[in-house]
């Protein structure tokens, strides 16, 4: 079962006139990429002005899956803290980690630039976010990620308890503020990317679900209910639904280090009052929400609550359960009892085992290259996954690969 987000509500009310008919009888392509959420429709944009033939099937929608569903936080770094990246990478490594999602950030920025001058807004405020604190040793080591970012030069506010928004501070303990942070509208984003994919020459098939994939030295042949599409080159992009794909190609491994997870937000009534001026993550990441600029609340996470009911499932219909630990933060942390709840959803993230994305050639299997499993921090590697695999595709080297080759799961090593 599904659900739709408050942003992909949104999206159907904008005028961007995207030709996304099924794929139907026979066709050729260079590229064939399965998947039309951020990485999929930012890497049929940096192929096609690398000047390739590209054709995107998509089972649904653009932006149908995470991509349109996620809480639009631009965030760097990965789902853990620095300090432990530090501790289970080693220095060297979790520094080229965190510079590769700035670079994420900066390739965002310029993507919605240029979507801003065509006059296709994304919503974007580059104003900041905060980590806060739930208990003593969680705010230990925000602190000391913190320090230990600026050491390396990236820059880390401390905030203490008295100076958070008045609303948080029964609950939380202090935390830090990322000044290069920002929010946007997902969705948006994400059609604005396919616009700009498609204007530059790719094309984009909706509702063209995959059912069966060859591959071998000469190329890959893929067939939907209605066609077949040959491509030199595969790139599949489905985050969560690789291991559905991997399959189909004799890649079974992955599902033993791409799970499925479910993630919950709700959207409230507009709230007068600017309770929080950016966006807040707390709880190690399992809570999070923002005020958009029109004062409605976007609030998610809390799956920690019940890990048996959020994880491996592709079920997309909002769970009470953790709902109602949603509802309880807008009403009683925040002590808003009044405020309406006008949108429920939730959306399915791929986390991997080592929480680092696959990026890279799959694998045994000829001419497929995948990029996925961002574990809850898709908007922070995925405009750079997109990148690098593209290049990889052209045969460039790029030493960013050896960080998320697929490889180093291959048959569950």
């Amino acid at each position: 079962m599904s659900s739709t987000s408050i942003w992909q509500s949104e999206i159907k009310e904008h005028n961007l006139q995207l030709v996304t008919s099924p794929l139907q009888g026979e066709t050729n392509t260079q590229v064939a990429i399965i998947g039309a959420g951020i990485t999929g429709t930012a890497a049929a944009l940096w192929l096609s002005r690398a000047g390739m033939q590209v054709q995107v099937l998509e089972a649904r929608n653009i932006a149908a899956g995470a991509s349109g569903r996620n809480g639009g936080f631009i965030s760097a770094g990965t789902t853990a803290s620095y300090a432990h990246i530090i501790q289970r990478y080693g220095h060297g490594l979790a520094r080229r980690l965190w510079t590769f999602t700035v670079c994420n950030q900066e390739m965002l920025k310029g993507f919605i630039d240029e979507l801003e001058q065509s006059g296709w807004s994304c919503s974007y405020r580059c104003n900041g976010s905060l980590k806060l604190a739930l208990s003593k040793p969680e705010l230990e080591q925000t602190l000391q990620s913190a320090a230990l970012l600026n050491e390396d030069g990236w820059e880390v506010q401390v905030v203490s308890r008295n100076d958070l928004p008045v609303r948080l501070r029964n609950t939380y303990l202090g935390g830090t503020y990322y000044p290069e942070n920002a929010e946007f509208h997902p969705a948006s984003f994400v059609t604005g990317l396919a616009g700009l994919a498609q204007q530059a020459g790719a094309t984009f098939h909706c509702e063209s679900r995959v059912i069966g994939i060859s591959s071998n030295e000469d190329g890959v042949l893929l067939k939907t209910s209605q066609g077949t599409l040959r491509a030199r080159s595969l790139i599949l992009v489905t985050n969560a639904w690789l291991p559905e794909l991997g399959a189909m190609v004799g890649a079974d491994w992955l599902t033993s280090c791409i799970f499925p997870i479910r993630g919950q937000i709700l959207a409230t009534e507009p709230v007068n009052e600017q309770l929080f001026p950016v966006p807040c993550s707390a709880d190690e990441g399992y809570q999070y929400w923002r005020q958009r600029p029109d004062g409605r609340l976007v609030v998610g996470g809390w799956r920690n609550r019940s890990f048996d009911t959020e994880t491996q499932t592709y079920d997309e219909t909002p769970y009470n359960t953790i709902q109602n630990h949603l509802d309880a933060f807008v009403h009683e942390t925040l002590n808003l009892p009044h405020v309406q709840i006008t949108n429920r959803w939730a959306g399915i993230m791929g986390f991997t085992s080592d929480s680092l994305p696959l990026i890279g050639h799959l694998p045994d299997v000829p001419n497929c290259f995948i990029a996925g499993g961002y574990t809850g921090h898709g908007n922070a590697f995925a405009i750079h996954a997109a990148k690098l695999v593209s290049e990889l595709v052209l045969g460039k080297l790029n030493p960013d690969a050896e960080l998320f080759d697929p490889a180093r799961f291959d048959r569950g090593l």
